[in-house]
């Protein structure tokens, strides 16, 4: 771990604390506003959360993958997934579960009901993404169920200016292809923007000890296509209706136990929304929502297993703003269902449903560099009762270009459709719920971005799994899902950017304890340490960067039992701008071919070369 030590010491020279505006840095672009923190538009700096916004410009230097990908790279996150792109993915933010962490895809909700929960980030194909916003802590007062961990919002790109056409062509090693395409642009009352795009490779051999020779040593390889149109009517300055639709396909291979069969994974996800915003007057704004989001997972040669998720939402948002006040009231309906075999205990066998409805009310003050904001919200659901959040917030400013913020607040996650009813189901579960207080302090001056943010969370009523599928839960007790378990989520997150001269550096340093609280070990495979650097410099036509990612050693059981050794992994990429319309891009992975595991017993990708072009001209 000498080379993780080396990596802190460099980049605390740099980071002396967490930036909300790490990703963003460089290059003189004005602060954008952020939606995801408050539900309602606000400039990025008066943000009394732990934000990241990742660009457009970010997303295209990752050039391939899924947001598991993007990311690994991000302060507060680590991954874990079984193979390549198209495997099965454990995302956890700030130590919690993949199911901790709220994910919106221009504000509709996407879920998993089947099994723990959580949303499919192999189907979040970069092609399509414009830009995402990230909000660390619990937020459930302003979302409801899931938001322990945070939130993740994917904003799909949107029309505007003269047509203009987007065309990306790439192709690498492991017999990697990829190719999109776009129109977008705006005439008169209406905007527009259609994309398509499709992934493919032959990948590696998601299991590292697999007998040379047989079906379980070949390559698993996915497939991945899909498309999203996004169609805005403006009849007036005060009034936007907007309709989003968007799917993915994904076919991916995964090792099979049985020798003579190629095992391979269908998963498809679909989304609707329609919104309307309106300005009624100065002082007030209302936004009126509807979505609709289905995920379907299929294994058609493994008993043509099935599992589809629909997720309903409806929302009605106002806001109401007078000088330095600000008040905001939501109206929210969520309606899950969850048709799969397995379902057995709902009173209609192969499916289950449940419904939740939400009031939220906000109040935020700001003014004289002083910053707070109050949230409350209280939840109906129709398996478990009501479930009421809060949370705190204040910030304020200091000396010159220094903010230092805290807040306090509550946050739960409902149990899943299939933990409740399926064979293993228990039907007595309560909702997992968490209390966390964070305190930070940033920095902003000419282009430096500094900053510093301390959480404590505790996570109580964890919902633990049966030990094996053997037995189910009406046999035997002990198969059953239950809440057993009380986690401590604590830690110091560190990022920050800074130009130097030609030069522009910046880099996140994590120090997590993901504890079991009831007998101190390690939650699985979260490291105490991780960081990540990243170099960028301008050269006439050329951008070079470099980036680099350190994990710490981890555990892939609960016991402890099995330990996953750290790593370092060193990524490259270049962008060459042949002209005004084209672009010429080019990275390497894994630089060094290291050979390291995320998850005991399966392969991390190898060294791999990719290149591309892009053309995007006006019409």
């Amino acid at each position: 771990m000498d080379n993780f030590k080396s990596l802190v010491l460099g980049a605390a020279l740099l980071c002396l604390g967490c930036s909300s505006w790490a990703q963003t840095a460089g290059k003189g672009a004005l602060e954008p506003l952020v939606v995801t923190a408050t539900r309602t538009p606000v400039p990025l700096s008066q943000v009394l959360a732990d934000v990241t916004v990742i660009s457009r410009e970010d997303i295209e230097r990752q050039t391939s993958g899924t947001m598991v990908d993007l990311l690994s790279h991000v302060a507060g996150f680590q991954v874990a997934r079984s193979g390549g792109p198209g495997a099965d993915a454990n995302v956890y933010l700030r130590g919690g579960e993949t199911r901790f962490i709220a994910v919106l895809v221009d504000g509709v909700r996407i879920d998993t009901q089947n099994g723990s929960g959580g949303a499919s980030w192999q189907l979040l194909n970069l092609s399509q993404i414009d830009r995402v916003e990230i909000v660390r802590g619990p937020v459930s007062a302003l979302y409801g169920s899931d938001a322990i961990s945070g939130v993740v919002q994917i904003f799909t790109k949107k029309g505007k200016g003269p047509a203009r056409v987007e065309l990306g062509l790439s192709a690498g090693e492991l017999g990697f292809l990829k190719a999109d395409a776009g129109l977008s642009g705006a005439t008169g009352l209406f905007d527009y923007a259609v994309s398509v795009a499709r992934e493919q490779s032959d990948g590696f051999s998601a299991k590292n000890n697999a007998v040379p020779g047989t079906r379980m040593a070949d390559r698993d390889g996915y497939i991945t296509e899909g498309g999203n149109l996004r169609f805005g009517f403006t009849p007036s300055a005060a009034h936007r209706i907007e309709a989003i639709a968007s799917q993915q396909h994904m076919l991916s291979r995964y090792d099979s136990t049985v020798a003579s069969r190629d095992d391979y994974a269908l998963r498809d996800r679909r989304d609707l929304k329609l919104q309307w915003t309106a300005q009624w007057w100065d002082h007030w704004s209302s936004q009126v929502t509807g979505g609709r989001s289905v995920d379907q997972y299929r294994t058609p040669l493994d008993k043509n297993y099935r599992t589809e998720t629909h997720v309903d939402t409806a929302s009605w948002l106002n806001e109401l703003k007078w000088g330095a006040h600000s008040v905001t009231t939501l109206l929210e309906r969520r309606e899950d269902t969850l048709e799969n075999s397995q379902v057995v205990l709902s009173g209609t066998v192969g499916e289950g449903q449940r419904s939740d409805d939400g009031l939220g009310l906000g109040y935020a003050w700001r003014a004289h560099g002083t910053a707070i904001q109050l949230n409350a919200r209280n939840d109906w659901d129709s398996e478990f009762g009501a479930h009421s959040t809060g949370s705190v917030a204040a910030g304020q400013d200091f000396a010159e270009h220094w903010n230092v913020h805290a807040s306090w607040g509550t946050g739960y996650r409902a149990p899943t459709l299939y933990q409740r009813f399926s064979q293993f189901g228990n039907l007595a579960l309560k909702a997992e719920s968490s209390r966390n207080a964070d305190v930070g302090v940033r920095y902003q001056k000419d282009g430096a971005q500094w900053g510093m943010t301390a959480y404590n969370n505790w996570v109580s009523d964890l919902i633990v799994g049966p030990p094996g599928s053997t037995k189910t839960c009406v046999q035997d007790p002990a198969y059953c899902y239950r809440n057993t378990a009380l986690a401590h989520l604590k830690g110091i997150s560190l990022n920050g950017a800074l130009p130097l001269g030609p030069v522009r550096l910046s880099g996140a340093i994590d120090f997590d304890s993901s504890k079991n609280a009831l007998n101190d070990a390690d939650l699985q495979r979260r490291a105490r340490r991780h960081a990540s650097l990243r170099l960028d410099t301008d050269l006439k036509q050329w951008t070079l960067g470099a980036q680099l990612l350190a994990v710490g050693k981890r555990f892939d059981d609960a016991a402890n039992k099995k330990p996953l050794g750290g790593y370092t992994v060193v990524n490259v990429d270049a962008l060459y701008r042949i002209n005004a319309h084209w672009r010429l891009l080019a990275r390497i992975d894994n630089v060094a071919d290291k050979k390291y595991e995320n998850a005991q017993t399966y392969s991390s990708a190898p060294r791999t070369a990719i290149i591309g072009v892009r053309w995007t001209p006006e019409l």
